[in-house]
């Protein structure tokens, strides 16, 4: 993992050092942010790309140029969504901007959910080709996909990782759909356990690499959080935080 951090670090390190204007355009678009987020419908960063996803497109595609200059490294990304790795369809957010070259140049492996729920059945991760990497889309659970998704990632986290109390809402099992997702994912992702590290996105996966260490995959694990982090006070307020 600390070959990810080193070539994300060098690539920032370069675009910073150019000017202090560059910094200082830093400043402003995380000012920007934060106003865009404040008038923020709840819908428009659950279903696709919203103002934290603008801004994370930027640093990716500074930091994943080194990245793409290290194929001897057999990454393996996993995330909710996927990009459609389809000229004719539109890309949705900084995450499959940032994604989708890394995949097809530096032949990391990219591991997310498909249009489709399933039954829970363990299958064979379902590697398809593009470009020099792959693309693995796996049916979530159906019994748990509304309680995982909308119910304890959206309703529940998402608002409490924006410090937004009033919109926190949730149903009673929607811990155990999330908690049973993550584990069905990791499962999954057991196929290729020999790879040389994990890269985990967002809070929809805060316990998938426990679940993965608890299979025996002794890789290194990064996390990459995609939303501000809230106040201590703020967190403790997510039912079940002490498990994730």
């Amino acid at each position: 993992m600390a070959r990810i951090h080193d070539a994300i670090d060098t690539a920032t390190l370069a675009s910073s050092s150019t000017s202090g204007a560059t910094q200082q355009d830093e400043t402003l678009g995380q000012a920007a942010f934060d106003l865009q987020l404040h008038d923020m419908p709840l819908e428009q960063e659950q279903g696709g790309a919203g103002p934290s996803d603008a801004v994370v497109s930027a640093d990716m595609e500074d930091g994943f140029d080194t990245v793409n200059q290290n194929p001897e490294m057999k990454l393996v990304v996993i995330s909710n969504r996927v990009a459609p790795f389809d000229p004719n369809k539109p890309q949705t957010g900084g995450l499959a901007a940032g994604l989708e070259p890394v995949v097809q140049h530096s032949g990391a492996l990219w591991v997310g959910s498909s249009d489709t729920q399933g039954d829970g059945t363990d299958q064979p991760l379902p590697l398809v080709k593009t470009g020099a990497g792959d693309v693995a889309r796996l049916d979530l659970l159906e019994a748990d996909y509304a309680g995982y998704y909308r119910g304890f990632s959206n309703s529940t986290l998402w608002p409490a990782l924006h410090s937004l109390l009033e919109r926190m809402s949730g149903s009673e099992g929607d811990y155990e759909s999330y908690r049973n997702v993550n584990a069905f994912i990791a499962r999954a992702a057991f196929d290729v356990r020999d790879r040389d590290a994990f890269w985990v996105h967002d809070y929809h996966l805060l316990p998938l690499a426990a679940e993965l260490h608890r299979l025996g995959i002794d890789r290194p694990t990064g996390f990459f959080l995609h939303t501000p982090w809230p106040s201590p006070d703020m967190i403790e307020r997510v039912p079940t935080i002490a498990n994730l």
